[in-house]
């Protein structure tokens, strides 16, 4: 997991443990400080942490997001 992918979990667990459910992609992208064209960037860390499995991403759902409890405590820097 890269550093800015890290910054990112590191945010949906502390967002999701605080609010319940997964944040959404303008709240995501403001906290990693990007614009509001940036909504791939997202995308593709999103995309890279469910490839790691530390994540699930329900499709067609709103906010579906899900944390992958087996990984949670696992994840490295690359």
């Amino acid at each position: 997991m890269t550093k800015r992918q890290k910054q990112l979990y590191d945010f949906l667990l502390r967002y999701m443990k605080k609010n319940g459910i997964a944040p959404n992609y303008v709240e995501m992208m403001k906290h990693m400080g990007l614009s509001s064209k940036s909504k791939a960037v997202i995308y593709h860390y999103l995309t890279e942490l469910e490839k790691e499995g530390v994540i699930k991403r329900i499709p067609a759902k709103w906010r579906g997001i899900k944390i992958n409890e087996r990984r949670k405590n696992t994840t490295t820097l690359q």
